[in-house]
């Protein structure tokens, strides 16, 4: 869930990095919805506005509005009440941009409008939204159910006494191929405009395209031509370099890691490929041998393989091969020269985190959680010693092994904390990450501790991070103060712990250090009391028994 062509080189970079248009990966099931019912509602809204009889009386309209329809997931047809005035209208504007964006020379499309003005507090930082009653307003701004109009008289809840000044909100709707990572770029160039996402509804259509809305704010005129102007010249500026200077120092760059990671060239005579276990948006898993070993090899296709991806692979190579530790993921080698480009590591057997807790499940007893989540501990306080932030902590990223041992792997974004610059890049997966990086200010490892109280709720309730919303709408959420819920089951401790780590503000988080001792003082607790009661039952049974 969020951040649109011919637009210069930017546009390459835009689209290679989605898939975060999708829906939540729990979504509750709801009955398919009727089709042909919904496409006579529309038809006849359209009618009552007096506006589209040319349309309506054209035979193909009806086809074509049906293909849309059929094209879109089930959500669209939910997200849209059409007793509302203007959202049947805004249906044929959406099948008039994905018209448009089925042209490859005009990928991407933007489209803006001005929607209306509200209230705002001066101090709101532009959100907007009274901080009074955040659950509950962000419940119903982000809701998967319906998109309702939004109404100035009834659009916060805010103390009549405080000051107020004009805001003017707008919709931008974006359209292109949908691939990953795609919507994370988009909202850092929405960011670099100067536009706050107040609410947004992102669709992948069945034939690969991503449609895109965001209610936004921070532009001050209710024109929009500019608006889109704006938004070009900044996609343009971005990739903007006299005499191809980035494409040159990106060739620098990747030349440089390919020194740096040299000596950790495996011996393709001693690895043996067997089957694919996995697949992800850029590269393939496999299980095989090295040396005799039982190893994993993570397989980047070339078909994906451009600049920004080539680094990302050589960084983690770099990363890998400098860490050692019982909760990291065992390096053997790699090969780094074109066609072949893999990473050669230890197999785990028990797959990811992720999958045990949500594939599978698996509902973990709170000593296991306490042993789980301590060896995740020492694994980052490891990577934190070594001035190394992960950026993408999250269960799928953590590995179970022989004899359960857990382990960190994915170092794909994984970047030194000492390297040149403030860290303000959107980097990682919304459903973990960290509110500083949302808003794209400067953050450093205790990014990573925010991503690690997720994990940690995922360990407690063997539920999906906000799976009542896409990622998108979980990141807009987190940025407006909304947080998980934390069932009355969970240990108080643990409740504890877990609000301290996801703290709006990083310095009260605390270290992955203090976060070990407290855990382990936890478990011992926990097993002390376990095993009195074990003691005390024995007593009993043996009072009984004589």
């Amino acid at each position: 869930m969020a951040p649109s062509r011919r637009v210069g080189e930017e546009q390459q970079d835009l689209e290679e990095g989605t898939g975060e248009s999708s829906p939540a990966p729990r979504s509750p099931r709801a009955a398919h919805p009727d089709l042909h019912a919904v496409q006579r509602r529309i038809c006849e809204r359209l009618r009552l506005t007096g506006r589209h009889d040319q349309k309506l009386a054209d035979p193909s309209f009806h086809g074509g509005l049906a293909r849309h329809l059929q094209r879109m997931p089930r959500r669209y047809i939910f997200d849209f009440d059409l007793d509302v005035e203007g959202k049947a209208e805004d249906v044929l504007l959406h099948w008039e941009i994905l018209q448009e964006c089925a042209d490859p020379d005009k990928r991407p499309v933007f489209h803006a409008r001005y929607l209306k003005s509200m209230p705002a507090r001066p101090d709101s930082d532009g959100i907007g939204d009274s901080q009074e009653e955040p659950c509950q307003r962000l419940m119903e701004d982000l809701s998967l159910e319906r998109r309702k109009a939004v109404h100035a008289n009834d659009s916060m809840s805010i103390s009549s006494r405080a000051d107020f000044k004009t805001q003017l909100l707008h919709e931008i709707i974006f359209s292109s191929n949908d691939r990953p990572k795609l919507l994370s770029r988009l909202t850092a160039l929405l960011s670099e405009v100067g536009l706050n996402i107040q609410e947004a509804h992102v669709y992948s259509t069945k034939d690969g395209l991503c449609l895109d809305v965001f209610v936004v704010d921070g532009w001050e005129t209710e024109e929009t031509d500019d608006l889109i102007e704006k938004i070009k010249e900044t996609l343009i500026q971005k990739n903007a370099s006299p005499s191809n200077s980035t494409n040159s120092s990106t060739s620098e760059k990747i030349s440089d890691l390919q020194q740096k990671v040299g000596d950790s060239e495996i011996d393709w005579n001693m690895l043996t490929k067997g089957e694919k276990i996995a697949s992800g948006s850029s590269a393939d898993l496999y299980r095989g041998t090295y040396n005799g070993l039982d190893v994993a090899i993570k397989s980047l296709r070339i078909a994906n393989l451009n600049n920004p991806s080539e680094i990302e692979f050589l960084q983690e190579v770099l990363i890998l091969r400098r860490v050692k530790h019982d909760n990291i993921l065992r390096f053997y080698g790699a090969c780094t020269k074109h066609p072949y480009y893999c990473i050669i590591t230890e197999y785990m057997p028990g797959g990811n985190l992720y999958d045990f807790l949500h594939k599978h499940n698996n509902f973990l007893e709170l000593v296991t959680i306490l042993k789980i989540a301590i060896s995740i501990s020492k694994g980052m306080d490891y990577l934190h010693q070594n001035d190394i932030i992960h950026r993408d902590l999250k269960t799928a990223n953590i590995l179970i092994g022989y004899d359960q041992v857990i382990k960190i792997a994915d170092f794909g974004v994984a970047r030194h904390g000492s390297q040149e610059g403030q860290m303000t890049a959107e980097t990682g997966t919304y459903r973990w990450m960290a509110p500083e990086i949302i808003n794209h200010k400067p953050y450093d490892n205790k990014a990573d501790v925010f991503s690690f109280a997720i994990v940690l709720w995922e360990l407690a309730t063997s539920k999906v991070p906000y799976d009542n919303m896409t990622p998108l709408q979980a990141a807009l959420g987190v940025r407006q103060g909304l947080r998980l819920d934390i069932p009355t089951s969970v240990h108080p401790k643990l409740s504890k712990l877990i609000r301290q780590c996801w703290d709006e503000n990083p310095d009260v988080r605390p270290t992955f250090v203090e976060i070990i001792v407290e855990l382990e003082d936890m478990l011992q607790h926990v097993q002390a009391t376990k095993g009195g009661n074990r003691r005390s039952r024995a007593k009993m049974q043996k009072k009984s028994d004589g």
